[in-house]
């Protein structure tokens, strides 16, 4: 029986870091502040001023390696998070053995090729993860493939986390962390308009900042129909129905389809549909007959 599948508990692993740039860091972060930590995380000194800074802060827990073999050397589960454009170049450039897993985190290195350089790992112990930066806090979310369910372990331990079948199913779970973005300018948006109405800034941040956080614990665990009726809930001619209702008419839905699609295939490396868009306009009916 193997080391790796002789040990369900992920806590009894050790973890190495080959990169430490945000993600990893985020990562290792929200691993040591674990109420049951594992027994060591490894870094590499790529990135050497966070690397330094992580272990200052957590003592003998997180250690710097000389290099990255070394990381490889020290470690049972292996994080690569380095610039995609690097990975082939570092990842060619270590040993490993069958008893490691690697948990890739580069968004374009295909699975297929990340495994090609990671040989003798076994195919089912290289896997793809897209985590989010609240991991850090443990209350991350991170969608991977194919699932494994050491590294699962894992992440769950560190927000939600989603396992996918394939890589396919897994670009198009992707396109919905780019709606992070749009989803701040709605709350900038949101508060920008409380400053108009004479609010002060800070108690205009915070309201926002609360509302949002709120109201989005009624679908932090959701079932397949959680969405579907949170919004029939709406009352009918209330003011939360009159706001979707208005968005809705403005295209605001259609819109959000359109820019998942768009990064879909951007994320695909095929061309974008062409389509017609129309600008909303927020000017005021012409009151005259």
């Amino acid at each position: 029986q193997s080391r790796r599948s002789s040990r369900a508990r992920p806590m009894e692993y050790s973890f190495g870091f080959v990169g430490v740039g945000t993600m990893n860091a985020a990562i290792v972060r929200g691993i040591a502040t674990l109420p049951a930590p594992p027994k060591s995380l490894v870094l590499s000194p790529r990135g050497a001023a966070r690397a330094a800074e992580l272990s200052a802060e957590f003592g003998p827990l997180v250690t710097v390696a000389k290099d990255n073999q070394a990381v490889v050397d020290a470690s049972d589960v292996v994080f690569v998070g380095v610039l995609p454009r690097l990975g082939e170049e570092v990842l060619r450039a270590l040993r490993f053995s069958e008893r490691h897993t690697v948990v890739s985190l580069l968004s374009t290195m295909p699975l297929a090729e990340v495994r090609a350089c990671c040989a003798p790992v076994p195919p089912a112990s290289v896997v793809r993860a897209i985590p989010l930066p609240p991991v850090a806090k443990q209350r991350g979310a991170c969608v991977m493939t194919p699932r494994h369910a050491p590294v699962a372990a894992l992440f769950s331990k560190l927000g939600t986390v989603v396992e996918v079948d394939s890589e396919e199913e897994m670009r198009k779970m992707i396109g919905i962390t780019c709606l992070m973005g749009q989803l701040y300018a709605q709350q900038l948006a949101a508060q920008s308009w409380l400053q108009e109405q004479g609010v002060d800034a800070g108690a205009a941040a915070r309201w926002v900042g609360a509302v949002y956080h709120t109201v989005s614990y009624d679908s932090a665990t959701p079932g397949p129909d959680t969405f579907a009726s949170l919004v029939e809930e709406q009352t009918p001619g209330g003011l939360n129905e009159q706001v979707l209702r208005e968005m809705r008419e403005a295209g605001a839905s259609l819109a959000l389809r359109d820019s998942l699609d768009d990064v879909l295939a951007r994320i695909e490396g095929r061309p974008a549909a062409a389509r017609e868009r129309t600008a909303y306009s927020s000017s005021p009916a012409d009151p005259s007959p």
